[in-house]
């Protein structure tokens, strides 16, 4: 676990937790500091589902404790008892997440004092509330995160990496043992990348006009995510059949080669546009030299026909050159679409798309 904003901001949530009960003159103030550290969430949204979840949870397990002791009686059988009942229930109604608290509630509830038993049963509930709603006010107000810009750092050094081996592998200057350390890399990357998505997609916007931009946004990040996670499929690839590559004739090579290394410096380009470091060129592609696809579906096929005609089982095998061809239409047909998607970003409702990110930050 790295430190950051998220452990701060729960030392925030328990002292000001403990603030407010102090002044609402609680008995247990330290239940609020309890409940806040259930509460603290990685984005505003997530903590307002948290809240409103755990909020329930507590209701639930604060209502059968008062109900036990009220009508039957708070002993330890019978707070064993109530735990089972209250479990039972948030399993029911998929609240699966609060047992931890409710539970919490349901003891402390249960061991108040049988005098005055109700009194001091909803001044412990309370309290404990009282933590969830201090936490959120924390998530609302303090160090509010920026999945945005995380987001598209994580994507531009991931694929800086990952188009960076790639060139190197097309060029046999790939060191083996390092590559294969950072494909491991590559992959944690592109799962945290996938989360922080979710988190950024999650976040909830208040303008329409705000909401149109953010759904723009939304679809271009997907299509970021879907274009890393071809350039590493067709990383691997390359680096798997490498032997076969190298069997194809040079000026066969060089036209993968030539195709390949057109992507990955369109691909980079496009980033560089989204965070206005490169301006929106729609004549880019025939301003560079770019390879016909058709000329790769037709080295395949002619390759095809050589194999067959060879006797020998030596030389490429034709699966491994289908798959070789294969991630590369697939990487650019990604990087095609994210091309539309940004170039149509830009240009329309430009006031509204302006993009504060620095990838050195």
């Amino acid at each position: 676990m790295k430190f950051g904003a998220r452990i701060i901001k729960t030392g925030i949530a328990i002292s000001l937790a403990l603030f407010i009960a102090e002044l609402c003159h609680s008995p247990t103030p330290s239940l609020a500091g309890i409940s806040a550290i259930f509460a603290v969430q990685p984005s505003i949204y997530r903590s307002y589902l948290e809240i409103l979840q755990r909020a329930q949870g507590n209701v639930i397990g604060a209502a059968i404790a008062i109900g036990f002791g009220l009508y039957i009686g708070n002993d330890f059988i019978l707070i064993g008892i109530a735990s089972i009942l209250c479990v039972a229930l948030l399993i029911q109604f998929k609240l699966e997440k609060t047992i931890g608290l409710a539970l919490v509630t349901l003891v402390i509830v249960m061991d108040s004092p049988t005098s005055d038993f109700l009194m001091i049963a909803l001044t412990r509930f309370g309290t404990i509330m009282l933590g969830l709603v201090a936490a959120f006010i924390v998530n609302l107000i303090f160090l509010p995160p920026k999945y945005e810009v995380t987001l598209f750092q994580f994507i531009y050094s991931t694929n800086d990496e990952i188009m960076r081996w790639i060139k190197l592998n097309l060029r046999h200057a790939a060191d083996f043992p390092l590559l294969k350390k950072d494909m491991k890399w590559m992959q944690k990357q592109i799962t945290q990348m996938s989360s922080y998505y979710e988190l950024y997609r999650e976040e909830r916007t208040f303008l329409r006009r705000t909401n149109i931009s953010k759904s723009r946004k939304i679809a271009v990040y997907r299509q970021m995510i879907l274009c890393s996670q071809k350039g590493y499929e067709l990383l691997r690839i390359l680096h798997r059949y490498e032997n076969d590559f190298l069997q194809l004739p040079p000026d066969k090579q060089e036209l993968i080669r030539m195709q390949i290394d057109y992507l990955t410096d369109t691909h980079e380009q496009l980033l560089l546009t989204y965070i206005d470091k490169v301006s929106v060129d729609l004549n880019y592609a025939e301003k560079h030299f770019s390879q016909d696809p058709a000329d790769l579906m037709r080295l395949f096929l002619n390759e095809m026909k050589e194999i067959d005609k060879e006797d020998d089982d030596e030389g490429i095998d034709q699966y491994h050159l289908m798959r070789i061809i294969a991630c590369v239409f697939a990487y650019q047909e990604t990087v095609d679409y994210l091309e539309k998607l940004i170039h149509s970003f830009k240009l329309r409702h430009d006031a509204e798309n302006k993009i504060d990110i620095d990838v050195h930050e």
